[in-house]
């Protein structure tokens, strides 16, 4: 199996983070209440920071709200925005208000020993922060969940296309013998944006459907065998 590209999300896959909570509070500092699940999952999971501030500032009025009418001013807030929200979330990491997958993470730590590499390629460049400190047991030693990857893009490209896209790349260069590319996501933004690089999909459906080649809700339903077998075959599930 040393001829598979994991690449994963982070957020909703890895480690189940405050963000939704922090945007939502965001809004409602200034002063807009309409932000619920459902407008997170359209207009801001799986994108990157300023874009999903600038969903949120358009589509519920905060814009108008500020009288923020020319692009000068329309930047000025919406940078002010996403920063706080940013300070909001950090303060949250801070005080540990996140959960750590640990399925998810015994998956990965199983597929490294079959040779599989891996790529962390998250919108957010938070992603690397929280990964260094999470730590996980590796037979008898204790590691960083950063460390179990081979390559990290997170937060180094102004899409999830071009993240992923990114991640390839790296990947490639590292590991010339790399064949078969798989993106793990639980947003429907990351799936459309694989799915558009040609990349199979493996799509986590914690609360979301999702229009991934392969769909789960539990890495242990896993069996890598199954998944190389269908990536050899080119089956279009």
């Amino acid at each position: 199996m040393d001829n598979i590209g994991m690449i994963w999300d982070f957020d909703g896959v890895l480690v189940f983070t405050p963000h939704e909570e922090a945007w939502r509070k965001a809004a409602e500092h200034y002063g807009a209440y309409e932000f619920d699940h459902e407008f997170y999952v359209k207009y801001v999971s799986g994108k990157p920071r300023y874009d999903g501030a600038d969903n949120i500032l358009k589509l519920l009025g905060i814009y108008e709200k500020f009288n923020a009418t020319d692009d000068e001013e329309r930047q000025k807030l919406l940078h002010e925005f996403a920063d706080f929200k940013n300070k909001l979330v950090n303060e949250m990491f801070e005080r540990g208000d996140y959960g750590v997958n640990m399925d998810a993470i015994r998956f990965l730590i199983e597929s490294k020993k079959h040779g599989i590499k891996h790529a962390l390629a998250s919108a957010s460049k938070n992603a690397t922060k929280l990964s260094e400190r999470i730590k996980v047991h590796v037979g008898n030693q204790i590691v960083s969940l950063y460390s179990l990857f081979d390559v990290n893009v997170s937060g180094k490209a102004s899409s999830k296309e071009a993240v992923f896209k990114l991640a390839v790349e790296e990947l490639k260069t590292m590991f010339p013998n790399l064949k078969y590319f798989i993106v793990i996501e639980d947003s429907p933004t990351g799936i459309k944006a694989a799915k558009k690089l040609g990349l199979f999909t493996l799509g986590y459906e914690r609360e979301t459907k999702l229009d991934a080649d392969l769909r789960f809700k539990d890495f242990n339903e896993f069996n890598l065998n199954a998944i190389l077998n269908i990536l050899e075959r080119g089956v279009d599930e």
